[in-house]
């Protein structure tokens, strides 16, 4: 488990990236290990992990989802979400039930059990955003907010 500035991953120098530049990376990146631990930490001690925990959030968007469209929305390969499946079927989470147009496909829908661990994991989530907050004001999170979303459109567009 990291605790500390101990644990930083050290970056080396690399060429045409100024100092103030990588120790932002360097903080960026400490910021979502640490964000990482705490999701699995929290999730884990209720028994169901993050992973497990954006299939229900995406079932319960859209009830009946097919399994090829819940692996395109959690961007994980068809085999992985067969796996999260089955462990959440079998902890009473969910429920498939074959197409009535297509016999080829299953649609997935949460259970009563997977409505309960859904508020759970709310409560889970907010007590996060919290923590995870905690000492920005408002403005500062409005400034983050854009910092972070220059970031990913940053991202998205080489992607």
């Amino acid at each position: 488990m990291f605790n500390g500035e101990s644990d930083d991953i050290p970056f080396l120098k690399f060429e045409g990236i100024d100092p103030v530049s990588l120790e932002v990376f360097r903080s960026f990146f400490k910021t979502m290990r640490f964000h990482h631990q705490l999701v699995f930490k929290m999730t884990s001690e209720k028994g169901i992990y993050p992973g497990q925990a954006m299939c229900l959030w995406f079932i319960n968007q859209e009830p009946g989802i097919s399994q090829r469209d819940l692996a395109e929305k959690l961007h994980v390969a068809p085999p992985t979400v067969t796996h999260m499946l089955q462990k959440l079927e079998k902890t009473g989470f969910i429920v498939r039930r074959d197409d009535e147009r297509d016999q080829r496909l299953s649609r997935i829908y949460l259970t009563d059990t997977g409505t309960d661990m859904l508020s759970v994991l709310s409560g889970i989530f907010a007590e996060i955003i919290r923590i995870s907050l905690n000492g920005l004001n408002s403005q500062q999170q409005q400034e983050l907010m854009h910092m972070l979303d220059t970031m990913s459109s940053n991202i998205l567009r080489e992607l």
